[in-house]
């Protein structure tokens, strides 16, 4: 059985992805005579996608970073140049489920954490640093569901109550749901429930466990801040849940977490 040191050796590849909006027989390849950026006619500019990967021992591609683009010369920029042209400001969010037991006094407990990049873009060097934005207790009693979407959405209504961001272009970095990520970007389908993404938002796609480039060790961030959450939460008194009170959204709780206050020395 491979380690995960071993896949991290693993060489990586980068793709620029896309698809056609109908099924095509031949595909036309261009190049921009003064620009020397290749395109392929039939593909759907909307589609357009970098991605990063590697093979797994199993055959399978892993992807571990996935985000829009505006064409091939992506193949050619830096991650940081490229999320630079998308995008002003970028949040990440990821929410830790606690898996044993399943259910405690009947419920699923999560902790959704995020953090962010609280510098624009435009103005990043190559060092970057994220810092903690927010963390919410999720308590749902109701039928095993997907946590995260609503992990995204608890940061999306607050990100949407911002003055400041409703004409910045704000990219959320996810690491759940990559084969939902083109059609919730296109406003095809919700993001969660009912709710449509805003129009000044773009999901992007990041795996947490490789901290291959900024976007994955912001995800990482959130990992760990949602596991120190969650391990706080195991060693509060029983009676917590019964006296949680939070906003709900269908049969979940969510709770806004607090960080504990340093007592003077």
């Amino acid at each position: 059985m491979s380690s995960k040191k071993d896949e991290d050796k693993i060489p990586r590849d980068h793709f620029v992805t896309g698809h056609a909006t109908e099924l095509v027989e031949t595909l036309t390849f261009h190049v921009d005579p003064v620009t020397g950026v290749a395109s392929i006619l039939e593909l759907d500019p909307s589609t357009l996608r970098s991605e990063i990967s590697y093979q797994k021992q199993n055959g399978k591609d892993k992807v571990i970073y996935s985000t829009p683009v505006g064409g091939f010369s992506a193949l050619n920029e830096s991650h940081l140049d490229q999320l630079k042209k998308q995008f002003d400001y970028l949040i990440a969010v990821d929410t830790n489920t606690i898996e044993k037991p399943k259910r405690t006094q009947g419920c699923r407990v999560s902790v959704c954490a995020s953090s962010a990049i609280s510098q624009s873009l435009d103005a990043l060097l190559a060092d970057v640093q994220s810092q903690p934005v927010a963390a919410y207790l999720i308590v749902d009693p109701g039928p095993t569901v997907n946590p995260e979407p609503l992990g995204w959405h608890l940061n999306i209504s607050r990100l949407t109550t911002i003055p400041a961001l409703s004409s910045k272009r704000v990219g959320v970095i996810v690491d759940s749901e990559l084969g939902l990520l083109p059609d919730i970007n296109a406003r095809k389908i919700p993001y969660y429930g009912e709710h449509m993404l805003p129009g000044n938002m773009t999901l992007i796609y990041a795996s947490s466990d490789k901290p291959e480039i900024f976007v994955n060790q912001m995800l990482k961030h959130c990992d760990a801040m949602a596991e120190l959450g969650i391990a706080e939460f195991r060693k509060s008194d029983p009676s917590l849940l019964s006296r949680l009170r939070g906003q709900k959204y269908g049969t979940a709780i969510c709770v806004p977490i607090v960080q504990k206050k340093q007592k003077a020395p």
